[in-house]
């Protein structure tokens, strides 16, 4: 009797249970070293920012009750200049103060004056320590504003962040504009996910380095080389890769002692979970220190998959064993390992699928979760690359994208909606 189908998400919940004891945080300064780093916490601002009411133009402070009407010209006398970084205290009836861009706005000040609307068009340092207009008088400047609304040019406070807004969530890549956000609301550090250690190996007998003819009924290995990058770009730090032969006990063995020498918390294998004849990674699953399960997901490339642990040293090591076609190896660490590992989800849209003949549809497998390679075309329509083949890598190297064709749809049709995972693209 076939064995039942599960859906995706509930393999990658198991997935995500197993790998969670191997996800650990440590505080990482703000800067270089944390770009590219994933949150493993939530913060929020505890200040305002900016944290006063500031002038975003080189001008002058006044009450827009002193003012004239728009185009009118006025002297007022002048106090004493602000710049950045000055307390400014207060600006009295009937007075204006030059102010300079990013300098907090007195108290009683609801406007600014761009200087370039003051006689002459630029500062001069008036007798009082102030600044006026070229032809202001020494201690008076002569203003023509074009508006004089309150709040005309001037920077509220908490305009940009309020205390207390959400300035990072777990999960979130830092940015260099993360980063500068969250030190402008005063943060010196953040919690990042340490990335988790991962062993690769590829099974197979008929696995070859590359490099070179690799013989007569061998391929070279390109599960090791994938998985090794997707890890990577998941937020794992890869420690070893290797290839076995179809031999169980050298499987173990081999593991075992890269365990030993490189102290990884996750082993990922490639190969062996099928249900062929002699398939390694399912014979060494009957050992006493193995413990894995093989469910068959609902999902197409990658159905066959292998969860469990590796007694090693008195530890269980988790165990995530993929099938071995390229294409299903790499679309199964995008699709389980990847969210399991706590990485950004990648950004879904729907678009309208663009097939090379319209008035052919294109067939897909109705019990099962789909996942086409594509490429996003300028008119943001999708175009499927190459079949639905779990060995063309070729076609996965092109693509930027994958078309997620949902259970029940046995064709696709030109111009339909379908749901598509930008590739190139993190949250």
């Amino acid at each position: 009797m076939a064995s039942r189908r599960i859906p995706l998400e509930d393999h990658v919940a198991d997935a995500t249970a197993l790998l969670a004891g191997i996800l650990g945080a440590l505080p990482v300064p703000l800067g270089a070293a944390a770009v590219g780093r994933v949150a493993a916490q939530e913060l929020r601002s505890p200040l305002d920012v900016p944290a006063a009411d500031v002038s975003q133009m080189d001008g002058y402070a006044v009450r827009a009750a002193d003012l004239p009407a728009v185009g009118e010209e006025v002297s007022l006398p002048l106090g004493a200049m602000i710049a950045a970084g000055d307390l400014p205290g207060e600006l009295a009836p009937g007075t204006a103060r030059a102010i300079m861009t990013g300098a907090p706005v007195p108290a009683g000040a609801d406007l600014v004056v761009p200087v370039e609307e003051s006689a002459g068009g630029r500062f001069v340092l008036g007798r009082s320590g102030g600044a006026a207009g070229a032809d202001g008088g020494a201690g008076s400047v002569a203003l023509t504003p074009l508006e004089t609304e309150p709040g005309r040019f001037v920077r509220p406070r908490g305009s940009a962040t309020r205390r207390g807004d959400t300035i990072l969530r777990a999960g979130q890549v830092l940015t260099p504009g993360r980063i500068a956000h969250l030190a402008a609301c005063g943060t010196r550090e953040v919690e990042a996910r340490t990335p988790p250690r991962a062993l690769v190996l590829s099974t197979g007998s008929e696995v070859a380095p590359a490099g070179g003819d690799p013989g007569p009924g061998r391929t070279h290995d390109a599960n090791g080389p994938g998985l090794a990058a997707a890890l990577a770009e998941a937020g794992a730090e890869v420690v070893a890769t290797a290839a076995v032969p179809d031999d169980p006990a050298l499987l173990l063995e081999r593991l075992h002692a890269e365990l030993g020498r490189t102290d990884a918390d996750l082993i990922v294998t490639s190969g062996g979970v099928s249900q062929g004849a002699r398939e390694v990674v399912r014979m060494a699953a009957q050992h006493a220190d193995v413990t894995l399960a093989f469910p068959t997901l609902a999902l197409q490339p990658g159905g066959p998959q292998g969860i469990g642990t590796l007694l090693h040293e008195g530890r269980r090591v988790p165990w995530i064993a993929l099938p071995g076609n390229p294409v299903s190896a790499l679309l199964s660490c995008e699709l389980i390992l990847r969210p399991a590992l706590g990485a950004p989800p990648r950004r879904r849209l729907r678009l309208p699928l663009r097939l090379e003949d319209p008035s052919r549809p294109e067939p897909s497998p109705a019990h099962l979760l789909q996942h086409r390679r594509a490429r996003v075309l300028p008119s943001g329509q999708v175009r499927l690359v190459g079949g639905p083949g779990s060995h063309l890598v070729a076609a996965l190297a092109a693509a930027d994208a994958l078309v997620a064709v949902p259970v029940g749809t046995d064709l696709l049709h030109d111009g339909e909606l379908i749901e598509t995972i930008l590739l190139t693209e993190g949250s």
